[in-house]
């Protein structure tokens, strides 16, 4: 186990491959004319009566009640767009800081930017894309973020080809990442602030998933804090991401080792809880400011996932609650079948039981010696 002071690896290689799944569907198939309401019970309360089997997330998915989808984040500064590449100079509509930096990766970098009609500022994705194949897999993360709508998922505004590139024009938010805020020494990040920004995760996942959307690439780097003062959260980059077809079965072979399932490295099929693997990593790290299962190298990491090796550190575990732990349990288990989904994470304890959320916040108080003695005996 190694502190995250050490840089994060950040090897990622791409081959993905649908197989047809000849087995039957496990979704109910319903008739046309079929009341809306009626498909929900039904649905529901044929996956509450197998109780001898453990509910497959994609049950749980289909099953789930369509609702509004709130945040404690702020929506983007415009209305959500249905965006197609323009084949015209993004110059001649905004004007790119190419001086500022606001991020980068494995596709190039991201700059500041105003749009020159309206002064908006917002950030510019450039993406080098020489060939056919590079600028297809753009454009699938253009069609991805078209069909997010949330506010804890970034929103696309523009996009722009040219010969050798494709630009997305995103919603711009100046926190940084939440990688940042793990490995800074001067942000004492308290379980309560794990809480908020888990519970945010959740919700953007809990909608991607209701999408049948798969993110596949979910790390501290890709959650950028709205603001430097706040605990608001926006998941980004989804050029990995792949709309999961319950009817096909979907492989895929890149990633971030850190962060890897076990079936994305035994090239196996993924689906939702392939995600919720990677949520309970980030979880880890922010309690706890370890990574729990980097090696030495690539190839120790990705033997320590597969054989699920890990444990709570004592140390940096000892003052984390029993409902945080059993959080992170629900999550770490290799056979992605019995790790607890998107929804059933927002109704976990930790995530959901106010009371604890108190208890929590008055320890904090009396840790940092806010609280007077009275106060502290009246707890």
């Amino acid at each position: 186990m190694f502190l995250l002071s050490c840089k994060l690896l950040n090897v990622k290689y791409l081959c993905v491959r649908y197989e047809d799944n000849n087995e039957e569907s496990i979704f109910l198939h319903l008739k046309e004319g079929t009341d809306e309401a009626q498909m929900e019970n039904r649905e529901v309360s044929e996956l509450s009566s197998s109780s001898k089997r453990r509910v497959t997330e994609e049950e749980l998915v289909k099953a789930a009640p369509k609702k509004s989808h709130t945040s404690h984040s702020p929506p983007a500064p415009f209305e959500h767009r249905i965006v197609s590449a323009k084949p015209a100079p993004i110059a001649s509509f905004y004007a790119i800081d190419k001086q500022e930096i606001i991020g980068g990766g494995r596709f190039g970098q991201v700059h500041k930017c105003t749009e020159k009609s309206s002064g908006l500022t917002l950030a510019a994705k450039i993406i080098k894309a020489r060939g056919s194949k590079e600028k297809e897999e753009v454009k699938n993360e253009i069609q991805v973020m078209n069909q997010l709508n949330h506010a804890n998922l970034i929103q696309l505004y523009a996009a722009f080809e040219s010969k050798y590139e494709i630009v997305l024009v995103m919603e711009y938010v100046e926190g940084g990442e939440l990688f940042d805020r793990i490995i800074d020494e001067n942000c004492n990040l308290t379980e309560l602030d794990t809480i908020l920004f888990i519970k945010q995760i959740c919700d953007g996942i809990q909608y991607m998933h209701q999408m049948y959307i798969l993110h596949l690439d979910l790390k501290p780097e890709n959650i950028l804090c709205v603001d430097r003062a706040t605990n608001k959260i926006k998941i980004i980059d989804f050029g990995l991401a792949r709309r999961y077809k319950p009817r096909e079965k979907l492989k895929v072979n890149f990633g971030t080792p850190e962060f890897l399932a076990p079936e994305v490295i035994n090239y196996d099929f993924v689906s939702f809880p392939t995600d919720m693997w990677s949520l309970g990593v980030i979880t880890y790290m922010l309690l706890s400011g370890l990574s729990p299962f980097l090696g030495e190298n690539d190839n120790e990491t990705l033997n320590n996932i597969l054989s699920c090796r890990w444990d709570f550190e004592e140390e940096e575990f000892k003052n984390v609650s029993e409902e945080a732990k059993d959080f992170i349990r629900k999550l770490l288990i290799k056979d992605k079948s019995w790790r607890i989904s998107a929804t059933e994470s927002l109704k976990h304890p930790w995530l959901s039981d106010r009371s604890l959320h108190y208890t929590l916040h008055q320890y904090f108080l009396i840790n940092f010696g806010i609280l007077s003695t009275t106060q502290r005996n009246a707890c």
